[in-house]
């Protein structure tokens, strides 16, 4: 999404609706500066945002996320790329949320094996004992690890079999 060219069409849109910032600012609860860093390109609208943004302009969703007027025949086909957009961001963030979480659990799994590596052989039964918790633990992490790692590669290896 290009944020210069949506705020653009916000802008226009709005002037021929003659609206002005402070007032399509208040139908939406936001204030005129926001709706200037939309204008200028500066930054996106929140996402929460969009719907009611086309409501108060009078266009549709795919028109304003694509930052100009769509013809009345394309609108199906501008609607349907606009999903697919939509569904491939959100597998990417899914994606990342995986690969976030094993690469926590390796990252535990290394800090408590150089942690159980501290203890010293001659060490009390306790404090063996302990350690080869620890050891246990961290092993189970790094293969969790791994697991969610390649769960994750085949998961999304695969194209988006969307239409």
């Amino acid at each position: 999404m290009d944020a210069k060219k949506i705020g653009v069409f916000i802008a226009d849109v709005r002037k021929k609706k003659k609206l002005t910032q402070a007032e399509l600012g208040e139908y939406l609860n936001v204030t005129d500066k926001a709706v200037s860093k939309w204008e200028c390109g500066k930054c996106l609208p929140d996402s929460s945002l969009f719907d009611e943004i086309s409501k108060v302009l009078e266009v549709s969703m795919s028109e304003l996320l694509k930052g100009e007027y769509i013809e009345q025949e394309n609108i199906e086909i501008e609607s349907n790329k606009t999903i697919n957009l939509l569904l491939n961001e959100v597998q990417k963030l899914k994606r990342n949320e995986s690969l976030v979480g094993a690469l926590c659990a390796i990252l535990i799994s290394f800090i408590t094996a150089i942690y159980s590596a501290i203890w010293q052989p001659g060490a009390k039964f306790y404090q063996q004992f302990f350690s080869g918790f620890i050891e246990a633990i961290s092993g189970s992490c790094l293969v969790l690890g791994i697991l969610l790692i390649f769960y994750t590669w085949v998961k999304y290896s695969g194209k988006n079999n969307i239409n």
